[in-house]
């Protein structure tokens, strides 16, 4: 099914992490063309193929300047990747609100942000928007209150939209993934200000997702046009269990999440 993506245009916001490099390697196979928007672009290579761009999401001047360039260089957005995020962990009382703006900001204000500049084009092209979300999109998460505000605003966001342009040919897909274990060298740590999501914990509930597997069921939920994608089996099983048993869920949760406090 991948072929359908034969010179496409992807748009992926975050390109300079751990799952955009496997995204954008997996699309450029597929015979797509990438734009990788990230603050750092330095271990992205330009080509034929990819167009590394040094974008502050945050930005509005920055990111039309963004999306001038792409139309410019490919000639067209078929695909929208908003997949720039960043996390913390720290409970509510010990979160500045600058902390907490800044989350708000990278990873719901400015997906809305480039889906505005982005969506003629997509719906000339009756294109696709996917949105990397987290099971803290849906369900609550213990010590990641700006984080998870943040997605269930995305997650809102995103299916809203998606009933309002379905009739013009624009698909959205949501993905909600548990762990990805995209940034391995790194280690999250307590009240420690901004951190990726995927840098390493002391206690992870469940599977662990790795980048190239994660790419596949992404692309592969892309090329059929899902609506959700709820990645690895403990998303699953917490979108059940929050859905169906919500207290026993946030015990669970909560438990789990706890011992990452432990000591710091």
């Amino acid at each position: 099914m991948l072929e359908s993506f034969k010179d496409k245009t992807v748009v992926i916001t975050g390109g300079g992490g751990g799952l955009a490099s496997e995204l954008i390697k997996q699309f450029i196979g597929a015979g797509a063309n990438v734009a990788a928007l990230d603050l750092n672009i330095e271990t992205l290579e330009a080509s034929d193929s990819l167009l590394p761009l040094a974008v502050d999401v945050t930005q509005q001047h920055s990111l039309e300047s963004a999306i001038a360039m792409i139309l410019e260089t490919f000639g067209s957005i078929d695909i929208l990747f908003n997949n720039a995020g960043i996390t913390h962990m720290s409970c509510f009382v010990d979160t500045s609100s600058e902390l907490f703006n800044t989350i708000m900001a990278v990873n719901f204000t400015g997906s809305v942000n480039i889906t505005r500049l982005c969506l003629p084009h997509l719906i000339a092209k009756r294109g696709q928007i996917v949105a990397v979300s987290s099971v803290a999109g849906f369900a609550p998460l213990y010590g990641r209150s700006a984080y998870s505000a943040s997605k269930h605003a995305m997650e809102g966001f995103f299916r809203s939209l998606a009933a309002e342009v379905e009739d013009q040919g624009v698909s959205v897909l949501v993905v909600c993934p548990s762990f990805v274990k995209s940034r391995p060298e790194l280690t999250a740590q307590v009240n420690a200000g901004i951190s990726s999501p995927g840098a390493m914990k002391k206690s992870t509930f469940g599977d662990q997702i790795s980048p190239e597997t994660a790419a596949q069921e992404i692309l592969l939920a892309t090329a059929k046009r899902q609506h959700s994608l709820y990645l690895g089996k403990v998303s699953k099983i917490a979108y059940w269990l929050n859905a169906l048993l919500p207290e026993i869920y946030r015990r669970i949760s909560k438990r789990g999440a706890q011992k990452e406090f432990i000591g710091h």
